[in-house]
């Protein structure tokens, strides 16, 4: 009898292990399911465009493909486990509080803590990846004092303006060129710049924050907006550094860093800049054998990032100085 009892706790203590253990297995397949539902925006390339192709039929394909995944997405890995880990941790407490209520505090008040724990860590995250708390506040982002166009970016975008000119006559540039911490300090760097500013383009979400950015569902890319003065440096040139600082065969990746939130861009604000950056991509597509993939498409509104994103190289320590020799180093 006492060993018929001891093996029923056995196996009611096994169940209740292996009920949530198959909720995380589940969490896994489908996390592994969105990995290769993800994997077409890793695609490289070159095994992606038709050949041959022209510079301007690759742009009309860009602009179908953008369209193409600018519609209802998949959601993100983040998403999938954080929302696995809140169920779980739901199901542990509707088997922990009843027989908490039932039996008084016992050795279960641990576990439950975790729950409890984990609960309240996945809704905090889920909100935050939903953009429901953490929102951005454009009013309180740096200024020009600090050579910063955060301030000044924010409020186009809060009244939805794409600008072409800053109120002092600067004129305004927009670029994509992966992690935007070393895109920053590489155009700080250059004489005419005159101020800068990191965040998102390109996305179909209204002012997102980073954790949705970093999700890869909003369609935003990291960018930099920038004013610069046309006498000491001229649109094409910082085309040129654009692409000097990029692989521009690469397609959502730069570096290490790969992903849609990774593209690199020129967004025009003018046809006269549209057409500079058109110059810039048919001298660079002459240097190489694979298709250049740098988007070329018309700025749309530009969302300035989180405070502590901007100037975070200088911030850091690195040199911010005009014409800096020193190599850009992207985390630290």
């Amino acid at each position: 009898a006492r060993l018929s009892t001891c093996l029923s706790d056995l196996g009611s203590h096994r169940a209740r292990i292996a009920r949530p253990a198959r909720v995380y297995m589940l969490a896994v397949v489908v996390a592994a399911a969105g990995f290769a539902a993800r994997a077409r925006t890793l695609t490289p390339e070159s095994s992606r465009w038709p050949q041959p192709h022209t510079l301007a039929r690759r742009r009309q394909l860009q602009v179908a493909m953008l369209e193409e995944e600018a519609g209802p997405s998949l959601p993100s890995i983040p998403t999938v486990l954080y929302t696995a880990l809140g169920a779980t941790a739901v199901y542990g407490l509707s088997e922990k509080v009843p027989r908490l209520l039932s039996d008084g505090p016992s050795e279960a008040l641990a576990p439950l803590a975790l729950d409890v724990f984990f609960f309240g860590f996945a809704c905090v995250s889920l909100a935050k990846g939903m953009g429901l708390i953490g929102k951005i506040d454009y009013a309180a982002l740096d200024g020009r004092d600090v050579g910063s166009l955060a301030k000044e970016a924010g409020a186009w975008a809060a009244a939805g303006e794409v600008p072409t000119q800053s109120p002092d006559g600067f004129e305004v540039a927009t670029f994509a060129g992966g992690c935007f911490w070393g895109t920053e300090l590489h155009f700080q760097r250059i004489p005419g710049v005159v101020a800068t500013c990191v965040g998102y383009t390109q996305g179909g979400v209204p002012a997102p924050t980073y954790e949705q950015v970093c999700s890869g569902t909003t369609g935003h890319t990291e960018a930099l907006q920038l004013l610069f003065d046309p006498s000491e440096c001229s649109y094409e040139s910082l085309c040129a550094k654009l692409l000097s600082t990029v692989d521009p065969t690469a397609r959502n990746r730069v570096g290490n860093d790969r992903g849609t939130q990774y593209r690199h861009g020129i967004y025009s604000h003018t046809p006269e800049q549209a057409e500079a950056a058109r110059r810039a991509l048919e001298l660079e597509q002459a240097k190489q054998s694979a298709p250049v993939v740098t988007e070329m498409l018309p700025a749309r509104v530009f969302y300035p990032a989180e405070n502590y994103h901007q100037r975070y190289l200088q911030k850091g320590g690195q040199n911010a100085a005009k014409n800096a020799p020193e190599k850009v180093r992207c985390y630290g």
